[in-house]
């Protein structure tokens, strides 16, 4: 939570398969100390606490109303003059994002033109997995998304984001992070069997945090912010329609 009492715009993040918050709490601090509140559930199937998550791909559809609910849960608290949350959290200021598994929550509950929870107003997709096959995804007309992946991603190849990409309307938004793999980029320590590339770190930070700015504190001058920590000579390659 951000160090304020006054109500705060609220992302919910979610993890890949056998991951964790845990691993995020650098990048969700980050936006924490930009003044975002960030709820990241741990999903009772798909976390690496679970012996054989990697095998209940299958829950992965349920995490959407996981996601929902939690949401649901969190409001309520905020409407809750007793609660120690009492008016935190901003309902008409909601993010979503994820990795991998999380990524294809996130298109679901947020991006997804006829499955997606209306209350969000942004989101994140990071390593994403389309939430549907490539000829049936639809985004729903001017939702912004900001879609972050690598280039050398081993498990959810590029050209997953570039299709969402292409499909949407804008605002959108597709930095693909060159040499990057599949999970490093974003959580605080490199993942099996990847490196982390000196760099990414600073961009992801940097250009999530404007994107927030712009499409949940509605600053427009945090486009140019977004662009300019996006675009790093030899770390990215950018495409942007912002209408």
């Amino acid at each position: 939570m951000p160090d304020t009492y006054d109500a705060v715009p609220l992302i919910i993040f979610s993890h890949g398969m056998s991951g964790h918050a845990r691993k995020f709490e650098d990048l969700h601090r980050v936006w924490a100390e930009a003044g975002y509140a960030v709820a990241a559930p741990v999903f009772p199937l798909s976390n690496d606490g679970v012996e054989g998550s990697w095998g209940n791909v299958h829950d992965v559809p349920n995490q959407p109303g996981d996601v929902s609910f939690v949401l649901d849960e969190l409001l309520a608290l905020s409407a809750d003059e007793s609660s120690e949350f009492a008016g935190r959290f901003d309902a008409g200021r909601l993010g979503a994002s994820g990795l991998s598994a999380g990524g294809f929550t996130t298109y679901d509950i947020a991006v997804d033109a006829e499955r997606r929870d209306q209350r969000f107003t942004a989101a994140v997709v990071m390593s994403g997995l389309l939430n549907r096959n490539a000829d049936l995804f639809d985004p729903a007309d001017d939702f912004p998304v900001l879609i972050i992946h690598g280039d050398q991603d081993p498990l959810i190849g590029v050209e997953q984001a570039k299709i969402a990409y292409r499909s949407m309307t804008a605002p959108r938004y597709l930095i693909v992070l060159l040499g990057g793999g599949h999970a490093s980029p974003y959580e605080d320590g490199p993942a099996t069997f990847e490196e982390k590339i000196p760099g990414h770190d600073e961009l992801i930070y940097a250009s999530t945090v404007a994107f927030w700015d712009r499409y949940l504190l509605d600053i427009e001058e945090a486009e140019a912010e977004l662009l300019r920590g996006a675009t790093q000579d030899g770390l990215s390659a950018v495409q942007s329609d912002n209408g």
